[in-house]
């Protein structure tokens, strides 16, 4: 809430001088080291199972945590849908429907801030 309202005091100070929009970079950074530690919200369980995405609905456990081996019951280390294009790019094979932890990333409680430090707002925090 702090960051969003240091926003709002810079637009009215300095309405002619915009915060800088960067966009995602794609690296894959996040999901490489976060895509272990991720929860399924209610709405991410819903909106799978209306798709009849039961592949992704297999890889959630009991406490909700995603990207659990169903025969191991142990959560992998990255996010299996990450696709690396090359050393500096990277594509979510599940983009359209990722989990909304993924959607928000970066939130608030990252100061809107990515793994590389980058602000990147809301609107532009979706990995492609």
């Amino acid at each position: 809430m702090m960051i969003e309202a240091l926003f709002r005091v810079w637009d009215k100070i300095c309405p002619d001088r915009p915060v800088p929009r960067r966009r995602c970079l794609g690296c894959g950074q996040c999901c490489e080291h976060f895509g272990g530690y991720l929860h399924a919200s209610q709405a991410d369980l819903e909106r799978w199972k209306c798709l009849g995405r039961q592949d992704l609905l297999d890889l959630v456990n009991p406490s909700g945590w995603i990207w659990v081996d169903p025969r191991e019951n142990r959560r992998g280390a990255r996010c299996p849908f990450l696709k690396r294009i090359d050393e500096e790019t990277a594509h979510c094979a599940i983009h359209d429907i990722k989990p909304d932890m993924c959607r928000d990333y970066p939130g608030l409680d990252h100061g809107r801030h990515c793994i590389r430090g980058i602000y990147i707002p809301r609107e532009h925090s979706t990995i492609h």
